[in-house]
């Protein structure tokens, strides 16, 4: 898993449902569009972008109404690093539909990657007064990740407590309430959410098992903080955070043989001060 998973990518949907609601009513064009839509998302799943391009672009032709084909060629030519027309059809696609709410979501996605975080926010809302969405727990953390870039820490507290609570196993969100605890120096608190933020969709990402190991130093806990850094370099030999553990396991290593020095030169010091104040002076 990459690093934005927990920072700066905030998700993106696709639309994986039928076109239509009721195949009964749809008209031909509508029946080989909904064709063309499952298998351009198929590619869009796979990521062969410029065959999903194809087969959603055909389906668009058929039926340009439908906001899940707009959505779907929105994230197409957003995932081809073409953001104007990504931008354009997800717009078409909350205006065909205002209710779809994965548009929305991805519409405010689009604005964050622009930094336009106010815009941003205003499609978060607008899909937080839909109460039927079953991923609100998404949108609570997309827009704590937003006021973590805005520096306020206390809206972005209160999403990710939002976002946990709505789905206790939305690891990144637990990963981010460590890192405002740890910050705080609330390092019990902080050490709980980062083993949470190991779970499921994270086991595989090194960030939450190398904050755990910065926690236990803080504790003083350094046997535990050893082992933390040691399952790094470990697990994630190829990543930075293998470096960076490895950095702490030397200084811990370091200032442990400096603490066992102080020790054992403490009982020379006092021998020596003993003899220099209780022999005779000639």
């Amino acid at each position: 898993m990459k690093k934005g998973i927990f920072s700066t990518l905030i998700l993106m949907t696709i639309l994986l449902s039928s076109c239509a609601s009721n195949s009964l009513y749809k008209t031909p064009e509508q029946k080989r569009a909904e064709l063309y839509y499952s298998h351009g998302t198929e590619k869009l799943v796979s990521k062969e972008y410029r065959q999903a391009l194809k087969y959603l672009l055909k389906a668009y032709e058929l039926d340009k109404e439908d906001s899940k084909v707009l959505n779907n060629l929105g994230m197409c030519y957003f995932f081809l690093k073409q953001d104007k027309l990504a931008f354009n059809y997800l717009n078409a696609a909350t205006l065909a539909d205002p209710k779809n709410s994965d548009a929305l979501n991805n519409l405010g996605s689009i604005y964050f990657q622009k930094k336009q975080y106010q815009m941003a926010l205003n499609q978060y809302n607008k899909v937080l007064q839909n109460l039927t969405y079953e991923h609100q727990f998404r949108t609570h953390y997309n827009m704590a990740l937003i006021y973590l870039k805005l520096g306020n820490k206390k809206a972005a507290k209160q999403n990710l407590v939002l976002s946990n609570t709505q789905n206790q196993d939305y690891c990144p969100a637990s990963f981010q309430l460590g890192k405002l605890y740890f910050d705080e120096f609330r390092y019990h608190s902080a050490l709980k959410w980062f083993k949470e933020g190991q779970q499921g969709q994270c086991f595989e990402n090194p960030q939450p098992l190398y904050m755990q190991g910065l926690t236990y130093l803080e504790l003083e806990e350094y046997g535990q903080a050893r082992a933390k850094f040691q399952e790094v370099i470990e697990r994630f030999s190829a990543t930075r955070y293998s470096t960076l553990a490895t950095l702490k396991l030397s200084k811990i290593t370091n200032q442990q043989i400096l603490r066992t020095k102080a020790s054992d030169e403490m009982p020379v010091k006092e021998k020596k001060a003993k003899n220099k104040f209780n022999s005779p002076s000639f």
